[in-house]
Parts: structure tokens; C-alpha cells; sequence
């Protein structure tokens, strides 16, 4: 198999880790021969000629893109009326830039968005669209043994609903942190609770990140559409909450029971490993791309 992936990197020059790059690794990890095309600029993309991808013997297109970019789209347009490869677009954050995503759903084979509600939307609108939930990569979220973990909340949330109120209640015991790359391994492992919080009613990637430090991840319930309990048990692999209340009661019987914290994030982060890591959303994509029909007559 020979891949062209497409995403947004702002920093080409840095080799730090992204989200791209981990999965980049994981592709060739599981065979695909894999030439990345990063673009700097949504609103200037140029991506290879039609000559050259035949000349290459691309057979897929992978595109990650997180909103819209004409260029973009310009571009796969182009690819897709001049080659017969397949054109993947997985659609990033979904359902919040479900609108910015129409053009690209249109062009595409599959596209992946890791939302079930936008999902629902798109294949009701004749695309083929799968649910492809986040990850966590565990070249940055896994267990550090190194970190203690301590007894007190963790999160990279920001000014997010109940973070203030959680500041003001548990003082130095709730950490909320703006974390890149290999600080969120040290944050995610020093904390016995990880605190989430979907403005957006939608499965985060932080569920999936948190849990593969060994937190104990704690969110907010989601209706039963956005497939989270389809994902994660409340009080064996993830604790839910539907308001504030119940938040505050959670976070203090976890805090006074850690042994219960333990054993809900050991839970979760055996999930996480077994079927929620790059390299489980490698092998799937591969499996969904293979049962795609091939395109011919293109060019």
C-alpha cells in the first residue's frame, strides 16, 4: 500500500511530536509505505501533481484537517477529477466544525469523523462516512512510573463550566494546566483524577489521553447519541456527572476513597490500551480503506 497523508503541521521544522506525525508512524508501522505531505498554511495549500501521485503509485489519499481551507479544497478537487485514487478526509473536530466540512465530506470515499451525531448527519445525507473516534498515542499519553501520583485533580481544560468553582473548593488540589506534548504525560501521571468537561456534547480526546496516564477520568454524561457509554462503563472504566452537584460529589468520594479512583482508572486505561491507541485507529482505517471500492476511470 502506498499512502499520500495530507495535514496542517505549523511548525514544519520542529520535530517535536503531533497528533499527525504519531499517526504517520503508526500507518508505516502496520506496513503502508507513507509520503507525508504536510502543508504551513490553510489558505495556501498546493499539494502534488496528478503526474506525480500516478508516478509515486499512490493508491490513497489521507487527508487531516481540522475545518475548512478553499485551498484545500481546491486541490482535492483537482486530485479527484485527475487520478483514480481513493480521497480519505478525516473530519478532526466534529460536531464543532461539522459546517466547515461539507465540501470535503462530498469529494470524499470515506471520511472519519469522531462524532456519532455527525456521523448520523453525513451518512443521512448520502456520504460514506464512519465513526472513528480519538486516541490516545501512546508515544506521549502512557504510564511514567517515574511521576508520583498524587491526590488531587488534574486538567489541561482551561477556562472551561465548573473549573472556577472546582479552583475555588479544592484549591492547590485542583491543577489546571495548558500542557504540549510530553508535559501531559507528567501532568495526566501526577494526578489520581482527571477532570473533562464536552461543552460541545461530544466524546473528547482528552477521555481517551487522561485514561492512558492512568487517571481516573472523570466527564461530563453525554446523551446516549454521542456513543461515550458505548465506549466506557460510569464507575468501572470512566466516572460520569450530570451537573455540578454530582460533580463535587464524585470528585470527593474519589479523593476519600483513592482505592476506587485506582481501580476505575485501571479499568480505563486497559480499555484504552487494548482498543484506543494510534495503533488501533491505524489498524481500522486500514481495514476500512481496503474495503473500499476501487475507483477507475478517473483522469
Amino acid at each position: 500500500m502506498r499512502w499520500c497523508f495530507v495535514y496542517h503541521d505549523p511548525e514544519p521544522a520542529s520535530a517535536a511530536w503531533t497528533l499527525p506525525r504519531g499517526f504517520a508512524a503508526a500507518l508505516q508501522a502496520e506496513g503502508v509505505e507513507l509520503w507525508s505531505v504536510p502543508f504551513l498554511d490553510p489558505s495556501q495549500v498546493v499539494l502534488p501533481s496528478c503526474a506525480e501521485l500516478n508516478q509515486r503509485q499512490i493508491s490513497v489519499l489521507l487527508v487531516f484537517y481540522a475545518g475548512r481551507s478553499e485551498a484545500l479544497e481546491h486541490e482535492l478537487l483537482r486530485i479527484r477529477q485527475g487520478t483514480d485514487l481513493l480521497l480519505v478526509n478525516e473530519l478532526g473536530d466534529e460536531p464543532q466544525t461539522r459546517h466547515l466540512n461539507a465540501v470535503r465530506v462530498q469529494l470524499s470515499d470515506l471520511s472519519l469523523s469522531p462524532d456519532a451525531a455527525s456521523v448520523a448527519h453525513w451518512q443521512a445525507l448520502g456520504a460514506h462516512c464512519q465513526w472513528f473516534t480519538h486516541w490516545a498515542d501512546t508515544a506521549v499519553f502512557h504510564l511514567d512510573a517515574s511521576v508520583p501520583r498524587q491526590r488531587r485533580i488534574v486538567t489541561t481544560a482551561g477556562r472551561r463550566r465548573y473549573t472556577r468553582r472546582l479552583q475555588v473548593l479544592l484549591g492547590p488540589w485542583f491543577v489546571n494546566r495548558r500542557c504540549a506534548g510530553s508535559q501531559n504525560t507528567q501532568l495526566y501521571n501526577s494526578g489520581l483524577i482527571a477532570f473533562q468537561y464536552a461543552r460541545w456534547q461530544e466524546v473528547t480526546r482528552r477521555v481517551f489521553e487522561a485514561a492512558a496516564c492512568g487517571s481516573c477520568v472523570v466527564t461530563n454524561r453525554l446523551p446516549a447519541a454521542a456513543g461515550l457509554e458505548q465506549l466506557f462503563v460510569d464507575g468501572e472504566s470512566v466516572v460520569l456527572y450530570a451537573n455540578g452537584w454530582e460533580l463535587i460529589g464524585r470528585m470527593l468520594q474519589l479523593l476519600r476513597h483513592p482505592d476506587q479512583a485506582a481501580r476505575i482508572a485501571a479499568c480505563g486505561q486497559a480499555l484504552v490500551l487494548h482498543a484506543h491507541t494510534q495503533c488501533s485507529r491505524a489498524k481500522h482505517l486500514i481495514t476500512l480503506v481496503q474495503d473500499l471500492p476501487i475507483r477507475k476511470g478517473a483522469g
